[in-house]
């Protein structure tokens, strides 16, 4: 009786961690014009993997709609491809806001019960921002880099 209650039990743990490991992958940082391409075809082709990136993409909620975005977009792109990209395509970067993965993060935020019926200008604001930002950031990251090699070299 109880190898058959632990059996269950192991069988209901691998399922639960089965569940768990669906999400395992969903996000990945995407780095490369490449891994954007195959994130969009998978975004079109496959409606469960859609689903599964809106939903985690959900999890990442802030205190504030910046905060969110800023968020989001940490978990979703490297800054050195942000680079590539203006949300409308301004000096000749290529155009963010046609992509499915913008569309993906304004379905995402709109699941989220704080700015469920914030408007879309709003959520451009801090996402326009963040990707503005992006060669600044790079920029910083650099300079941190050298000083604590300058001060390490001491």
């Amino acid at each position: 009786m109880q190898e058959k209650m632990y059996e269950k039990l192991c069988d209901h743990t691998t399922s639960v961690n089965t569940g768990e490991d669906m999400f395992e992958n969903v996000l990945m940082c995407i780095d490369n014009d490449e891994c954007l391409n195959e994130m969009e075809e998978k975004l079109v082709s496959d409606m469960s993997h859609r689903k599964k990136v809106i939903k985690e993409l959900a999890r990442l909620r802030g205190q504030t709609l910046s905060e969110t975005v800023r968020k989001i977009m940490q978990a979703l792109f490297t800054d050195d491809l942000l680079t590539k990209y203006s949300y409308i395509g301004f000096k000749g970067k290529k155009n963010f806001s046609t992509l499915q993965i913008c569309s993906i993060i304004f379905e995402s935020i709109r699941q989220m019960k704080p700015f469920s019926a914030v408007p879309n200008v709003e959520v451009e604001k801090p996402l326009k921002n963040w990707m503005a930002q992006a060669s600044n950031r790079i920029k910083k990251t650099v300079e941190k880099k050298v000083l604590t090699s300058d001060t390490n070299s001491i």
